[in-house]
């Protein structure tokens, strides 16, 4: 059952509901295809309106091309970051098998760009490393990565190779004083800074597959009071992030719920945004939840 609290934002989102089974990216606004899939992952980590995740689903098959990407545009084929999020919405459903192996592969295939390291370089991070671009044919970065590897990780033939380099990248793209952000450690001679959503992809991507101890010091940095910010992003990765090795605080998940009511100060907040609270609200911050098999209720 979902919470009487978190009910009122389900019911929202379900009215983002689209003819054609997709989600629109607002209120009254056009549908894309990461709204549909987060929306879908969070309604079934909720186990809510089965009808409206199936539909969901088709929907983001019909936008699937041939070699199994899903762009964000059709116009965009290079702008195929949805594809991850497609995979993740299919993976609980055997009757999109096919399409979520060919989104598989089509992932697998496709790497950041990359390039020797160069002593004394701009970047303080190992270039030569492979993740997930956000657009095909450009550089590897943290959010990307990390999604890829929960996706491709949860599939029946995971590319281990693919996943191991991941981890290579994010441990090596990891501040010195903890935590991540987009996918910079140094530029010129500064040190830049991390980010609570960032910090929270990596660690989710990472739970498993490394020792704590590698991942300490930015643990403490996605626990402290610096990322309390209730915000959707900080308040949702943080809650994947630190779940994902066993440390999400009541105070944590109280944070995903105080994010939601903002909604009253500063409006509704786009379909992604309130999807990704509602995932992580429903789901206890388990991000397994959001692609393993279950039965539903309605709404």
């Amino acid at each position: 059952m979902v919470h009487d609290t978190l009910r009122p934002h389900f019911e929202a989102l379900l009215e983002r509901s689209l003819p054609d089974g997709s989600f629109a990216m607002a209120a009254g606004a056009a549908s894309r295809p990461d709204a549909t899939a987060w929306a879908a992952l969070a309604l079934h980590a909720a186990n809510l309106a089965p009808e409206k995740v199936a539909a969901a689903r088709s929907s983001l098959a019909a936008r699937q091309s041939a070699d199994g990407r899903v762009a964000v545009l059709p116009e965009r084929p290079e702008a195929a970051w949805p594809t991850t999020l497609a995979l993740l919405a299919w993976l609980p459903d055997p009757q999109f098998a096919q399409q979520a192996r060919t989104a598989a592969r089509w992932l697998a295939e496709h790497a950041g760009a990359h390039w020797p390291r160069q002593k004394d370089g701009i970047f303080g991070h190992d270039t030569d490393l492979v993740g997930w671009p956000w657009i095909d044919g450009t550089h590897s970065w943290v959010e990307p990565t990390a999604l890829a590897m929960l996706a491709l990780a949860a599939t029946q033939q995971a590319p281990t190779a693919r996943i191991d380099a991941a981890v290579r990248l994010l441990l090596d793209r990891q501040l010195p004083d903890g935590g991540w952000n987009y996918g910079n450690t140094r530029v010129f001679r500064h040190m830049l800074l991390p980010v609570p959503e960032s910090t929270g992809h990596a660690l989710a991507g990472l739970a498993g597959r490394t020792e704590r101890g590698t991942v300490a010091v930015s643990l403490a940095y996605l626990a402290g009071p610096q990322c309390n910010a209730p915000t959707p992003l900080s308040a949702a990765w943080r809650a994947f992030g630190l779940a994902a090795w066993d440390e999400a605080s009541p105070a944590v998940l109280e944070n995903l719920v105080a994010a939601l009511s903002r909604q009253d100060r500063f409006g509704p907040y786009d379909t992604p945004l309130l999807a990704q609270l509602l995932a992580a609200a429903a789901s206890g911050g388990h991000f397994s939840a959001l692609t393993c098999s279950r039965s539903h209720e309605r709404v």
